[in-house]
């Protein structure tokens, strides 16, 4: 039986990158790609990740897409075991479709009539290819795959990149007419345009697409491709809509899906080749938002003159240098798996989006230049201000910074700070003013390299007045003038559905008026964070850190709970805590929590670290319990209000309480398999949420460099800091236990599995004891080392002290003193 090009070519490359002796290993071969590409026992539709090759923060993520379970994000369901083709972009962990554009589909099929499906979008099932996952394999930076049409040999298709490109190797079975296929209209939502060139001289098809519609928002992107092939043409064509131009050099289609969105443009282009001597073909090609002309360009500058093995080396290459930024070991091979498929996924996203000479479409429809940085799209703002800017802070704090420059560019050709934007458009998707927090966060930990007067100054404006998008489409905060007048968005103002037309057509149209309402108290903390810590604007300070304490107009004493309520000041009575509206993606039970800039004031409320920390135990009990559900929904990684929600015990004085609860969220909810995550990723939030459980740290308040500290899970992990001659250190080595009873009872130092010893028992920092349940990174950018002890049974006293409690930063705190006060 003949083996498959594609895992001798597999076995190649990885015998290519093997690890010298002294380094601790492959750390991209731990990796899985095929974590969350299948729902698992949560809600939300599982990670929605995808398999594909990729760089970190790549403009090209080149992989599969599936049928018929996958519309979503990643374009990949594990459950399919069909193939619409190969596209170039992806967008990794996102709740709605987008990206998925210009797939390449190899087929042997004979081409006598267009292959475009008829009344929708994609291409004719007959191909469309099974595949097997037994023949199919993935890690950073390659995936390959055998396809096995309904007619004719199987077919062995390799992919990998670089930043802005991507190669595919094709092994077709002996045939006079081998084809690829590219489906200029092929978009994951429906194109209003596509468009194809043949150059049979260049050995070259080149083209562009335009779509959008991400969660039914309104912007478009543009985008264009050049692919060249290593070998002629024996035959090529072009079709448009249900007609095939054999022989045809181009072809273009448009449509209008905004008003109609089962309608998309069909345009797409193919080339022949008689594989019955030579069964091979490869294909480089390029993508560039701003022209063909880039996209060519990029090709030249990234992969002409490398062959397949050469870039997939240096795939893995650059994907081992990412991740070694953090060591972990001292622990078992699924857990290692686990934690670096999450900081690999930590790393897919934003996308790099100029080309590159720096050129760049912005969101005023202009071209721009980078200049000596790079700019980055596709900002999940409302769900990466909570875990993954902080991690990409402290990691890479050089393109932290050029993120934020991105975010900046991106609001002054708009006018307004971006909240969920995607390509060069401004999106409303989710709600909450999520650039105030990005930009305080990656200020806090490390990553300040931008702006800070522009910064605040934008995020000043966009809180203060309303703040619409040159074209209209986009209003920076819904509910402004209500907000500012009564210190809460009012639910008069609450369509009570993300799916009301009136939200995608009406950019003043309010969704979850109490969610959004306790977004812009965090919001207006970030602003007052930043204006203090970076620039020591006391009126900016004190002005918007009573703005801060807002979540307190909608906390209602007489259940205990935040609840929407009316201009009038009325709570609704009766209201459903579970099932009513005035929220996002969650309920009362479960948003009444999210109030990570002051906890303090929370507890309180509830009464006291007693009541509280026994209320929250409750809330606990199920981890994912869905959006509708008593408990947690998602609390910890799978949705984000709830996210902060297990570390809350350190301020409740029962720190142990975390370390058990964040513990039984790693080692429950999460694992390197396809259904291994509890929800949608959202571009590396619920992986950074679970690199920082795994290091025992979190980042819980928005804005600030607090860590909040629970117990590592690994026996030892480094953090290489850039630019810092000393690593961060958490050493976990030794684990106490306690034998016998009574009298006789004595302590010993052991090793055991981190599994079986969640609870600290004491640490050290720098060889100096510590018995506070939070750190700081300023106390930690230098270097450090943290030696914990830890047990399998709690340690009651260990961060119980009510002045070992982390800071809480209530209406009434003095302005810090500088960027590394607490």
């Amino acid at each position: 039986m003949r083996r498959p090009a594609v895992a001798i070519l597999a076995l190649a490359l990885a015998l290519a990158v093997a690890a010298p002796a002294a380094f601790a290993g492959d750390l991209a071969g731990r990796v899985n790609p095929f974590a969350g590409t299948q729902p698992g026992p949560g809600t939300f539709g599982g990670g929605h990740n995808f398999p594909g090759a990729a760089l970190p923060f790549g403009m090209v993520q080149f992989g599969p897409d599936t049928t018929p379970s996958a519309p979503h994000s990643g374009g990949y369901d594990h459950r399919d075991n069909h193939l619409k083709g190969f596209s170039l972009t992806h967008l990794s962990g996102a709740g709605c479709a987008l990206y998925g554009d210009f797939p390449f589909l190899p087929t042997t099929e004979p081409l006598d009539s267009s292959p475009a499906m008829a009344g929708g979008p994609g291409l004719d099932g007959r191909f469309q290819p099974g595949f097997s996952h037994s023949e199919e394999a993935a890690w950073p930076g390659f995936y390959e795959v055998r396809l096995n049409p309904a007619g004719g040999g199987d077919i062995d298709t390799a992919l990998t990149a670089t930043t802005r490109t991507g190669m595919a190797r094709f092994e077709f079975p002996a045939n006079p007419h081998a084809s690829v296929l590219i489906d200029a209209g092929g978009s994951a939502q429906p194109d209003d345009s596509a468009a194809v060139a043949v150059d049979p001289g260049r050995r070259e098809i080149s083209g562009t697409a335009s779509s959008g519609l991400f969660c039914g928002q309104r912007p478009r992107y543009r985008v264009y491709f050049a692919a060249v092939f290593d070998r002629r043409f024996d035959a090529y064509g072009t079709w448009q809509g249900g007609a095939l131009d054999r022989g045809g050099r181009a072809a273009e289609d448009s449509q209008s899906p905004a008003a109609n969105p089962r309608t998309t443009a069909q345009a797409g282009a193919y080339a022949t080749f008689d594989t019955r001597r030579n069964r091979f073909v490869t294909a480089r090609v390029g993508i560039s938002f701003v022209s063909v002309e880039g996209a060519r360009a990029n090709l030249a500058a990234e992969s002409k003159g490398r062959g397949f093995g050469t870039i997939g080396r240096l795939a893995r290459k650059r994907w081992n240098q990412a991740l070694g930024r953090i060591r972990v070991s001292g622990g078992p091979d699924p857990l290692l798996a686990t934690f670096y498929t999450a900081l690999y996924h930590a790393f897919l996203a934003p996308r790099t989006f100029n080309d590159v000479g720096g050129a760049y479409p912005g969101m005023d429809g202009q071209i721009h230049q980078a200049g000596d940085r790079t700019q980055y799209a596709d900002f999940s703002g409302w769900d990466t201000y909570r875990t993954q800017v902080q991690l990409l802070a402290l990691l890479a704090p050089e393109r932290a910074s050029d993120m934020m420059k991105s975010l900046l560019a991106d609001a002054e050709q708009s006018g307004c700070l971006p909240r969920w934007p995607y390509a060069n458009g401004q999106s409303m998707t989710m709600v909450g003013d999520s650039a105030d927090p990005l930009l305080a966060s990656a200020a806090a930990f490390g990553a300040g390299d931008f702006d800070h007067q522009a910064a605040l100054e934008a995020m000043v404006r966009g809180a203060t007045q309303p703040c619409r998008s040159a074209n209209g489409e986009y209003l920076q905060r819904q509910g402004l003038s209500s907000y500012m007048a009564l210190g809460y968005v009012p639910f008069d103002l609450d369509t009570n559905t993300r799916n009301a037309n009136s939200i995608y057509g009406d950019p003043d149209a309010v969704w979850g008026s109490a969610a959004t309402t306790l977004e812009y108290a965090v919001d207006d903390f970030a602003i007052a964070q930043l204006a203090a810590r970076s620039l020591h604007d006391r009126a900016t300070y004190g002005a918007f850190m009573r703005r801060s304490a807002n979540w307190r107009r909608l906390f209602n004493p007489a259940s205990g709970m935040v609840e929407p309520r009316y201009a009038d000041g009325r709570f609704q009575a009766p209201y459903d805590n579970l099932g009513g509206g005035g929220f996002v993606e969650g309920n009362s039970a479960q948003y009444t929590w999210m109030v990570p800039q002051d906890p303090a004031g929370l507890i309180a409320r509830m009464g006291g670290p007693g009541k509280a920390a026994d209320r929250l135990d409750r809330f606990l009990r199920v981890l994912n319990g869905g959006p509708g559900g008593t408990h947690a929904d998602h609390a910890l990684l799978g949705n984000e209000p709830t996210l902060q929600t297990p570390w809350l015990y350190d301020w409740m004085r029962r720190p142990y309480r975390t370390q058990a609860a964040v513990r039984r969220a790693l080692l429950t909810l999460y694992d390197a398999s396809p259904e291994g995550y509890p929800g949608n990723d959202d571009l590396g939030t619920l992986s950074s949420w679970y690199v920082f459980g795994a290091l025992g740290l979190y980042p819980e308040v928005p804005g600030v460099g607090v860590l909040a500290i629970g117990s590592p899970l690994f026996a030892r992990a480094e953090i290489r800091l850039p630019h810092r001659r000393r690593a961060l250190i958490l050493a976990a080595a030794q684990r106490v236990t306690s034998t016998g009873s009574g009298k006789g009872r004595h302590r010993q130092v052991r090793s055991l599995s981190p599994v079986a010893a969640p609870y600290i028992q004491s640490l050290r920092i720098d060889g100096r004891a510590y018995a506070k349940p939070w750190t700081t990174y300023c106390a930690l950018a230098r270097g450090a080392t943290l030696s914990f002890r830890l047990g399998a049974r709690p340690d009651r006293r260990w961060g119980a002290a009510a002045a070992a409690a982390p800071p809480s930063f209530g209406p009434g705190r003095p302005m810090p003193k500088g960027d590394c006060a607490p």
